[in-house]
């Protein structure tokens, strides 16, 4: 099975490769889909009654979707805070199932800091190691969370925000410090990683050390991401 996955990400990367060349000339068109400009959102008067266990201070908004022909997903397992007992977790970014090798693009323009152009995958033995030592914790540790994501991108986008793109396939050929604009691509859908998962791209919207909708009930937290892709 690792061969096989090994012989599609080679693929895949070609293929990244040619669209990462025309990407880096401008951002790839999605249709249907706007390219909004960021602002930042008070909680209206309008919004879900429930208290978040957190204070949020704001709302995020000018984002696109990552990947094309889909929604941000309506189901809770997808979304942040979803419990994840295998590990003693929880979720900390959105799910979108989609079909390996499709192109990830930047949510929002701004300049890469991390890409895994060089990126090994853990063995199942390790894998069930780190998990079971997870659950005599009662938390997964942000080391074993790292090794989970797979293969990665992150960009920042400036005032502590930052996205992160987990279980790529393949990565553009692109260096960190380099400037990406919105709907330029990154990198492909993959299940590095935590093949387990199947092909899918997780996507973590991070505000300083926190992520996007840490803690909120929800109803607040479907509202929250709502905005945050208007």
């Amino acid at each position: 099975m690792r061969p096989l996955i090994a012989i599609i990400a080679v693929a895949a990367l070609a293929a990244i490769a040619t669209m990462a060349s025309v990407a880096r000339s401008g951002p790839v068109a999605l249709p249907g889909l706007p390219s909004p400009t960021p602002k930042v959102w008070e909680w209206p008067s309008a919004a879900p009654t429930e208290q978040p266990m957190r204070a949020h201070p704001h709302l995020l908004s000018g984002f696109v979707i990552p990947v094309g022909g889909v929604d941000v997903p309506a189901e809770e397992q997808y979304l942040p805070n979803s419990e994840r007992a295998y590990r003693a977790g929880y979720h900390e970014g959105i799910d979108f199932p989609v079909t390996a090798g499709a192109p990830v693009l930047a949510a929002k323009s701004g300049t890469i800091l991390r890409i895994d152009g060089a990126f090994t995958d853990w063995t199942a033995a390790d894998e069930q190691k780190a998990f079971d030592a997870a659950l005599a914790l009662g938390y997964t540790p942000s080391a074993t969370l790292d090794q989970i994501r797979g293969r990665q991108v992150w960009i920042d986008h400036g005032d502590g925000i930052v996205t992160r793109y987990a279980h790529l396939s393949a990565v553009a050929p692109l260096r960190v410090g380099d400037a990406v604009t919105q709907g330029q691509v990154i990198g492909a859908v993959g299940s590095s990683g935590y093949p387990e998962g199947g092909p899918h791209l997780h996507l973590e919207i991070r505000v300083g050390d926190d992520f996007y909708g840490d803690g909120l009930p929800l109803p607040q937290l479907r509202y929250a991401i709502s905005v945050a892709f208007r």
